[in-house]
């Protein structure tokens, strides 16, 4: 790795710190948008139901249940972003492009999820799965590129750095292999998301005790 002044790195460990900020924003943006997608309860239609507010929530708990997914999956796309920016001391110009490609992505799937909320349509299941797949592999890339950068703290071994990207596989993969399962039915394809994850760490222990 060529030698860097120390200004420079200065300035690439304040853009991460920025990058970091902006992102987290960015998220708190998107989960209070999630609330706009509640059932409306401003007519105080719901005091003539029988139990009131629950009888509203149940009465729409189809779309509860995609907006529970949706926003399970959009902490999921959070937590991965961070947990490759965290062994990161630096960012340039490219790799701060890479994580802000990774959150328009997620923008996209965003857009899928909350334009058909009962998944009416295939192409909104398949396209959510694609986006958040792209999102992981772009975030994958991001990693990669600031490993070979020479980004990456400088305390950790080899060994650590590959443990962060097969982490961090995990992700992008459940989603690659959902969008078989949007073929079959929404249900299977929203249950999906909470089998699949569990099934990959219990192999991956399994492995990992050979």
């Amino acid at each position: 790795m060529h030698h860097v002044d120390t200004g420079t790195i200065a300035i690439r460990h304040n853009r991460l710190r920025r990058l970091e900020n902006f992102i987290d924003v960015a998220y708190a943006l998107l989960f209070v948008n999630f609330v706009l997608y509640l059932p409306s309860g401003e007519d105080m239609a719901w005091t003539k139901l029988e139990f009131g507010l629950l009888s509203l929530l149940l009465e729409h708990s189809e779309e509860i249940f995609r907006l529970f997914i949706a926003v399970g999956l959009t902490l999921v796309q959070w937590n991965l972003t961070h947990k490759l920016l965290g062994p990161i001391e630096q960012s340039n110009n490219t790799h701060t492009a890479l994580v802000l490609f990774q959150l328009v992505v997620v923008c996209f799937y965003l857009y899928f999820a909350i334009s058909d909320p009962k998944l009416v349509s295939i192409s909104s299941t398949v396209g959510q799965s694609l986006c958040l797949a792209l999102s992981g592999f772009i975030g994958l890339a991001g990693w990669q590129y600031a490993r070979k950068k020479g980004f990456a703290n400088s305390s950790l071994t080899n060994q650590e750095k590959d443990n962060v990207l097969k982490s961090a596989t995990t992700e992008p993969s459940v989603a690659v292999i959902t969008v078989g399962l949007a073929f079959i039915s929404p249900v299977v394809w929203s249950v999906g998301w909470l089998i699949i994850p569990l099934i990959i760490l219990v192999i991956r222990k399994k492995i990992g005790r050979r």
